[in-house]
């Protein structure tokens, strides 16, 4: 496979989904509180559940960082 397809294959992929009501003014009230997109706080979780359910997802990747107890963290927000 050339270099430019892999790394084409790496690209953030985008999805459309449908919430209940409650669901996204949940969503909304915690990306306030922690100062961030709903989107990013979106990728975390989804990211966040996908590790701990079975551990799919490597460690460095996404929009958190792992501390020493394997604590998965959001990443702070650059304030620009």
């Amino acid at each position: 496979m050339n270099e430019r397809l892999r790394i084409l294959q790496r690209q953030p992929r985008r999805i459309s989904i449908t919430l209940s009501f409650h669901v996204h003014d949940e969503l909304l009230k915690r990306s306030e509180e922690e100062g961030r997109s709903m989107s990013n706080l979106c990728a975390f979780l989804l990211e966040d559940a996908l590790r701990h359910s079975n551990g799919a997802l490597p460690a460095a990747m996404g929009n958190g960082t792992v501390h020493a107890n394997n604590e998965l963290r959001p990443r702070p927000r650059s304030p620009f």
